[in-house]
């Protein structure tokens, strides 16, 4: 069994972007904790080379983010969404005693 699947219950929000006029849904914000240490992770499609957004696929890349802790950088336009997630993973995990991000930098 995996590491992964001895997590807690996650939470999850969609990203969405204005596209051609409309609000559509296009990444996924990722969040759970294990050993007291919550992780966030997070996914996003790149519509403008024609990518579709798959809530599922979408979902599984930011959950392997979390897991294996990997650097690559978020977009900037998604940051500030991933702190108020990182808020509101302190307030949902009551167990967590350490809020980790999927590493990124300035």
């Amino acid at each position: 069994m995996s590491d992964i699947q001895n997590w807690n219950k996650p939470i999850f929000e969609y990203i969405r972007r204005r596209y051609k006029g409309r609000l559509q849904k296009v990444g996924v914000i990722y969040g759970n904790v294990h050993a007291g240490v919550i992780k966030v992770g997070w996914s996003q499609c790149n519509l403008k080379s024609g990518d579709k957004f798959n809530p599922q696929t979408g979902l599984d890349i930011a959950e392997k983010r979390t897991a294996l802790n990997d650097g690559v950088n978020p977009p900037p336009h998604i940051r500030r969404q991933l702190r108020r997630f990182g808020a509101r993973c302190i307030r949902y995990f009551k167990q967590g005693d350490r809020l980790e991000f999927c590493p990124f930098r300035d």
